[in-house]
């Protein structure tokens, strides 16, 4: 981390972790940056025209209707997001507070957070909708869809980097307030989305163990990874080098309580075990194990990196804790100097 080494944790009264944002904001911020994500993946692969094979999945017959299940694997990115939304809803709390975080835009990140996932969810579950109902009518050859599938994926990017932003807009925490965290969680988000893909269209044999895409998919999916490791780097670096609060966020997740999340679920199963594995399974052609092996540590280490993130956050002193720390540690020194007057006092009447 620079020239400067990082010491472990220093003892303060006032070193306070937020507590506000627990793990189920983590379930909101993990699941709306992978399914941003992979929905922008899907589409970049929808878009280059990359064939795909018939998924291994029941056919579907609605209304005597043979539902089209094969882009189920690469565009249900929407679905996630979906289902994270609600954990910040249900962090919220009350329903007035949730409300008037919602309808004041110009002052809230909840409130554009809200409008951004509002209109990816919707255009992204109307596309995915659209992908499996089987009337060619909604598959003109037009410019007609591609405008909503510019604009969701527009917004899926914005979905990613505003996992980022909700917390980089809380000023009280140095750790959060950088353009690096919403980088971070943009990486991380096409990382873990890039695997879900590759799970789910293995999983489903839309893509074959040796087809040019999925081999491609790996290869750009394993340099996200080593991109997110470098970003990972100089996030912390350029923390420690803040206030003290972000010093001690960065001891907190290397040396403190976080550091089991931060070297195990981050860094060994979130970054070196997938690689590791997925490189191995190169020379066992056909055996997929060790890639879902390797993709299910992946989605986990990104589920940590949140956690970690969000728990290593320490609020700044405010100046009144400042001055009572001060004013404590005067006192300390004070009343040593009186201890160890009074004691030469005694050692002097005891001699006489």
């Amino acid at each position: 981390m620079g020239k400067e080494p990082i010491h472990p944790i220093r003892k303060v009264r006032y070193l306070r972790p937020q507590r506000e944002w627990k793990e189920i904001i983590a379930i909101y911020l993990y699941l709306a940056g992978m399914g941003g994500g992979s929905f922008i993946i899907g589409t970049l692969i929808d878009w280059l025209g990359v064939k795909l094979d018939p998924p291994f999945l029941p056919s579907v017959v609605l209304f005597g209707y043979s539902l089209n299940l094969s882009k189920v694997p690469i565009l249900w990115g929407p679905i996630m997001v979906a289902i994270g939304a609600p954990f910040l809803i249900l962090d919220l709390g009350i329903k007035w507070r949730f409300m008037y975080a919602c309808l004041n835009p110009r002052t809230s990140w909840v409130a554009r957070g809200f409008i951004i996932l509002s209109i990816f969810i919707v255009l992204g579950l109307i596309l995915f909708v659209k992908s499996v109902l089987p009337f060619k009518w909604l598959y003109p050859e037009s410019f007609f869809w591609r405008i909503p599938e510019i604009i969701a994926f527009i917004f899926a990017f914005a979905t990613a980097i505003y996992t980022g932003i909700l917390l980089k807009a809380t000023k009280s925490i140095p750790l959060w307030n950088t353009p690096l965290l919403p980088l971070l969680f943009l990486v991380s988000a096409l990382s873990t989305g890039s695997m879900a893909i590759i799970l789910s269209s293995l999983g489903t044999g839309l893509f074959s163990y040796h087809s040019g895409a999925l081999k491609t998919l790996m290869v750009g999916e394993q340099i996200l990874v080593v991109v997110e490791g470098i970003v990972l780097y100089l996030f912390l670096a350029r923390r420690y080098k803040t206030t003290e609060q972000g010093k001690d966020s960065v001891r907190l997740l290397l040396f403190g309580e976080m550091r089991l999340i931060f070297w195990g679920g981050i860094v060994l199963l979130g970054f070196i075990f997938p690689i590791v594995l997925e490189n191995i399974a190169s020379f066992f052609p056909g055996n997929t194990t060790l890639i879902f092996v390797a993709g299910g540590l992946l989605l986990l280490g990104g589920f940590f990196l949140r956690v970690g993130v969000l728990h290593a956050g320490i609020k700044e002193q405010i100046p009144m804790h400042r001055l009572m720390e001060l004013q404590y540690n005067g006192m300390i020194e004070k009343w040593k100097t009186l201890s160890e007057g009074r004691l030469k006092k005694e050692n002097a009447q005891k001699i006489l």
